[in-house]
């Protein structure tokens, strides 16, 4: 009976863990009309989302890079929930097409830090919002970098927004 027990929360705590290594992200991609969606890190363009269409999605994990996109699918503000088509090996944008926004709305001082801890060395601090590309994510930690590339760190995932037409308060 402790084996059982012990087996069931062992998975479960694996299940939540996966759980929460998901994020909320909006495109934001100034390179053309199109987003290109691929069907492996790299891969073929199996689908296009434009870009000017305020697009979010939720991504599970980052390979060199490349983001899978949760499910296949993406919302729009204005038209729900859209299924991608067009892969058997699942859907996967470029870091580089999609972003946060820091929720610091009331001036709060946000660092981003050297490693996935609160009691880790600030590489950078900022009292502004602003915009951040994910690059990896661990636990209830998310490794950004700021769009100009000159910052890079950790930040816990409660001070980042995934929504491209409103804050997340």
């Amino acid at each position: 009976m402790k084996r059982i027990f012990l087996t069931i929360f062992a998975l479960t705590s694996i299940a939540l863990s996966a759980m929460s290594q998901s994020l909320r992200v909006y495109i934001y991609d100034n390179d053309g009309p199109y987003t290109n969606i691929r069907n492996a890190p790299k891969g073929k363009v199996t689908a296009k989302i434009p870009t000017n269409s305020d697009a979010m999605m939720m991504v599970v994990k980052c390979v060199n890079g490349w983001w899978q996109i949760e499910n296949g699918e993406y919302w729009l503000p204005d038209d729900g929930d859209k299924k991608l088509k067009g892969s058997t090996t699942g859907y996967w944008i470029h870091k580089s097409c999609i972003a946060v926004s820091s929720r610091n709305y009331g001036g709060q001082k946000l660092s981003l830090r050297k490693s996935p801890s609160s009691q880790a060395a600030a590489t950078y601090s900022f009292k502004d919002e602003i915009m951040l590309r994910p690059i990896d994510i661990k636990g209830d930690w998310v490794k950004v970098q700021t769009l100009d590339g000159k910052h890079s760190g950790w930040i816990e995932s409660e001070w980042l927004c995934g929504s491209s037409v409103t804050n997340c308060s």
